[in-house]
């Protein structure tokens, strides 16, 4: 790369942090000012998932024209109105959330604990309804209730972001025993990216090779499992041996069910 596309790179790239920032910084605002003018309540969280994914469209818009960010989401046009579905995908980086935000508004996410405390998006976890991952057993109560309000509840059950080039790593139970408590059925979504911006270990204002690619792909749907332990540990084993076989094999998705039209039905 010459140094003046290295340059160019370069401005693009931490011009649109600043951007970004200021997006986010008008996102935790204005759901800061809705949760002082609106009640706890259903309608509140509602409102809050519209807000957020409203500015979520608005920032990978702009990271697209900038030349930030490619995406392919193409494949989260079939779920953005299905509801009571539990979301499952591998969490190759920190953009993974806002890509999927910007495509699904009725999303709310399980989060690390960390997360709540940080001065910016505190607001708008909380006004989108989002659940605080402390343990398993506070997790259920509030992921019955936004499965219940109609929801699509997302679930990175790595526990945390993959290292650039790793393999997944192992996946936590915490999916199937919300999917067995709620009845609902598991959808698994499939990240790749050719980019390590943002994954473990990579500072935040380090500038990665731009384009940054990113594309979501659905993998098998799975019917809620049944309320025993065997069937739980199943599902569990199930979703991580696809999950590393897809990206092993670049994610060939599975095709979509002729019977629905939805992303690979599976019982």
């Amino acid at each position: 790369m010459s140094f003046l596309s290295s340059l160019n790179a370069s401005v693009r790239f931490y011009a649109s942090l600043v951007v970004t920032g200021l997006i986010f910084l008008c996102l935790d605002t204005g759901s800061f000012l809705l949760r002082r003018i609106m009640p706890e309540g259903v309608a509140r969280r509602r409102a809050g998932r519209r807000w957020l994914y409203a500015m979520s469209r608005l920032a990978v818009r702009y990271l697209r024209a900038a030349g930030i960010i490619q995406c392919d989401l193409a494949a989260l046009e079939a779920l953005a109105d299905e509801q009571h579905v539990v979301l499952v995908a591998n969490h190759p980086s920190r953009m993974d959330s806002l890509i999927l935000a910007s495509a699904l508004p009725r999303l709310s996410c399980v989060t690390k604990a960390s997360i709540w405390e940080r001065p910016v998006l505190g607001s708008t976890l909380r006004m989108a309804g989002y659940i605080r991952h402390d343990t398993l057993l506070r997790v259920i109560g509030p992921a019955s209730e936004r499965l219940a309000e109609g929801c699509q509840l997302l679930l990175f059950p790595e526990g945390t972001r993959s290292r650039a080039g790793d393999a997944p790593g192992p996946i936590q139970p915490g999916f199937a025993a919300i999917a067995q408590r709620t009845r609902s059925a598991v959808q698994v979504l499939l990240i790749e990216t050719d980019s390590p911006y943002l994954s473990q270990g990579w500072p935040f204002l380090k500038r990665p090779p731009l384009p940054m690619r990113y594309a979501v792909k659905t993998g098998p749907r799975f019917a809620a499992p049944r309320r025993d332990e065997a069937s739980g540990r199943a599902l569990v084993e199930t979703v991580e041996t696809w999950l590393n076989t897809a990206l092993a094999n670049k994610g060939q998705p599975r095709p979509a069910s002729p019977d629905t039209g939805k992303p690979g039905a599976q019982t």
